[in-house]
């Protein structure tokens, strides 16, 4: 008998205990509906009044489990059609979309000041609700459904014994009115006896237009149906695009087969909408990832003609999705989205799976199947041949609320058995690959290899140790002097990050700024070095040294926090330092960015009194006007430029119209990466102000700095 179980005992109450605060004043509510909706419309089942809270911002759904009988309450984000709230819901601080609610869990709807917690108390039997027991020793429950108990289930003996005839004759009257089908077989399954509302909902049965009742069907009477006990058992039933409960009543003296039907199916319907949501993106309507899992997995399962298929896994990423977002809003990256995946459906082969993975990611498998593919050179390969179908197709414009928008995407592979055997690997390397993608220019496909895999988890470990590195100041800072041409002392250094890691050793910047550019943590790593730098400066000229200006270099995402300024007067004032020694070097990539807040970022920074210098330059596209835009007071000529001047006449006209160009402004120059002593007097000719490279020191410790200034 599928799907169906004795009736169990159900003896639980359901409460949602709200917690005073602003807003929301100290209310428990006993859950006893099928559906609670939660929100600011004071239309809600559940009102809370708070602006953090959408009009319909969460909705509970009762639910009971088939196999146990256990009443469940289900937490849904917003509506059951998939709009969600706007502020969020949390259950334990993790946002959900769903959730299966489990006593004690702490809910907040927007925000904090709108908690409440839930909790399931078992009550105590009574003597009004004791469970009798079956011949088969389970217990069935006096609390079913609470219709249930107006119409189930009076014996003929114990009418016979306890009722007079009047109140026999009322009761038998009652089933005719009753709202939900009741029916009557015999152990045969021929109709006996039903009510009004059964044969609204289950004609053909009654009238036996059909040859099959789903009502009996897989229903086995007790093999005691001799016997003085009754018997009760529960299970759903679909007809005709509806859902019943249906309660089967074994009435073993009179031989009866008694049924009560209840439609459940609006409680059906919102579970599948439950489930569908659980599986699939709200966004684009596509599954999810969950799904995709699920699906890889039954792919991998299969046993039959294991040998002659195989899958592959393609990762699909936008290409700077951010940018369409950050310039034309969300709303237009959203329906992007969704333009984005009706595409890929239309490319896809009917037998492939695409999941939205999230974000601007994608992810597809494709069923391989050898003796097909054998039959393509390699050239033309299955795999090869969609991906290059899918680049061409996205790069073709999207047509979006008037915008013309143009994007490209680039795409890791990893093919099964090859590439990995179960779920997880794969998704791993084809990840693993797409990274790859990405590193060679974008708007590309990279099938996994081994080697691949090396390098991705290499530059994992470093970003997890980077994180590491800021808790337990591994970083350390070193010294490249720089030298004033016409004075010829050192009169300032550039103050140079350097990673100790405690496995690696010394890791180059060139890997790890990187990195730290791309999880943000080159933010608080830029004001460590700015600390630490005025700081040590701040003892260097307590101590007696000679005063020497401090060049630090500023990332771009440190600059454009929008209130850098206002970090470096806090820091120069912490640490006392003369911010005339404070020499801040800007790339020109840092200027491309917003043009007005850049003004008034470097303005405030020349009012606080610290030096300016534009370095890199001459390796952009317009340079030349930043010297009059922007107040700068030097800057660096760099050293792709200085390595051609003994050979390069074209690079050393250059220097000199720098050098030139410089004095009108008054700046000062400096030369960067000058290595030989004829770069240094071509330098002096062209009357440079300050060189720095290996000539003058390579990057130095604090001792080795100190040392080499007291030595002259």
């Amino acid at each position: 008998m599928d799907n169906s179980h004795f009736l169990p005992p159900d003896t639980s109450r359901h409460l949602l205990i709200f917690f005073p605060s602003k807003y929301q004043q100290e209310n428990t509510i006993i859950l006893t509906d099928g559906l609670y909706f939660i929100g600011r419309d004071s239309k809600n089942s559940i009102f809370l009044d708070s602006p953090f809270v959408s009009r319909l911002h969460a909705t509970l759904v009762r639910q009971e489990l088939p196999e146990t009988g256990e009443v469940i309450y289900i937490l849904v984000d917003g509506d059951l059609r998939g709009k969600r709230s706007q502020n969020g819901t949390f259950v334990n601080g993790q946002k959900i979309i769903q959730h299966i609610l489990k006593s004690g869990d702490i809910l907040a709807f927007g925000s904090e000041e709108n908690k409440a917690i839930y909790k399931k108390e078992i009550l105590l039997e009574t003597s009004a609700n004791k469970s009798s027991e079956d011949s088969t020793g389970r217990k069935i429950s006096a609390f079913t459904r609470e219709k249930l108990q107006d119409t189930l289930i009076v014996s003929e003996l114990n009418l016979k014994e306890r009722l007079h005839s009047q109140n026999v004759e009322h009761l038998a009257s009652f089933p005719e009115l009753s709202p939900n089908p009741i029916l009557e077989f015999d152990p045969d399954g021929n109709l006996l006896y039903c009510n009004p509302a059964a044969r609204i909902c289950f004609e053909e049965i009654v009238e036996k237009k059909s040859q099959e009742n789903p009502l009996l069907k897989d229903v086995n009477p007790p093999e005691n149906f001799n016997c003085q006990q009754s018997h009760l058992l529960i299970r759903e039933v679909e007809y005709k695009d509806m859902y019943y409960e249906t309660y089967i009543h074994f009435l073993c003296r009179e031989k009866v087969i008694r049924i009560y039907a209840f439609d459940i199916t609006e409680r059906k319907n919102y579970e599948k909408q439950l489930k569908h949501q659980a599986l699939h993106d709200s966004l684009t309507g596509l599954p999810n990832r969950d799904f995709f899992y699920q699906k890889l997995r039954e792919y991998l399962q299969q046993e039959e003609g294991r040998d002659k298929i195989s899958l592959a896994i393609f990762f699909i990423d936008v290409d700077r999705f951010k940018n369409v977002n950050d310039t034309l809003s969300h709303t237009i990256g959203d329906k992007l989205l969704q333009q984005l995946s009706y595409r890929l459906k239309t490319v896809l082969p009917t037998n492939c799976i695409l999941a939205r993975w999230g974000g601007d990611e994608f992810i597809i498998l494709m069923p391989i199947y050898s003796k097909i593919s054998a039959l393509f050179p390699e050239n033309n390969h299955p795999v090869k041949s969609l991906a290059e179908a899918i680049i061409t197709r996205i790069k073709e414009p999207f047509f979006i609320d008037k915008h013309s928008i143009y994007v490209t995407c680039s795409i890791g592979i990893s093919v099964y058995p090859t590439d990995g055997s179960n779920e997880t690997t794969l998704i791993k390397n084809a990840d693993i690959a797409l990274y790859r993608a990405k590193q060679l220019g974008r708007n590309n496909y990279q099938l996994y290899t081994n080697k691949l895999s090396w390098r991705k988890m290499f530059l994992f470990e470093l970003e997890n140790s980077l994180y590491q590195a800021v808790n337990d100041r591994q970083f350390f800072l070193s010294y490249q002097p720089q030298l004033d041409l016409k004075t010829n002392r050192i009169e300032g250094v550039e103050v140079l990050l350097r990673w100790q890691h405690p496995i690696l050793g010394i890791v180059s910047p060139s890997q790890f700024i990187p990195l730290a550019e791309e999880t943000g943590l080159i933010v608080s790593i830029g004001e460590w070095v700015l600390q630490e730098a005025c700081g040590i400066g701040k003892k260097w000229q307590q101590s007696g040294y000679p005063p020497l200006t401090l060049s630090v270099n500023v990332s771009a995402k440190q600059f454009q926090t929008g209130d850098f300024a206002e970090k470096v007067k806090t820091i120069l004032e912490t640490t006392q330092f003369p911010p005339d020694y404070l020499e801040l070097e800007i790339t020109e990539s840092i200027l491309l960015h917003d043009i007005i807040q850049t003004e008034k970022t470097l303005s405030k920074l020349a009012e606080i009194g610290v030096k300016l210098s534009l370095d890199d330059f001459g390796t952009g596209y317009s340079s030349f006007g930043y010297l009059k835009k922007f107040p700068f007071d030097s800057i660096k000529i760099d050293k792709s430029f200085v390595d051609g001047l003994c050979d390069n006449k074209q690079d050393r006209a250059l220097v000199a119209a720098i050098i030139t160009l410089a004095r009108g402004y008054g700046m000062k120059v400096v030369a960067e990466g000058v290595e030989t002593e004829r770069q240094k007097r071509i330098l002096e000719e062209l009357d440079c102000d300050v060189i720095q490279g290996y000539l003058v020191g390579k990057p130095l410790t604090e001792e080795e700095l100190l040392a080499k200034i007291i030595s002259g």
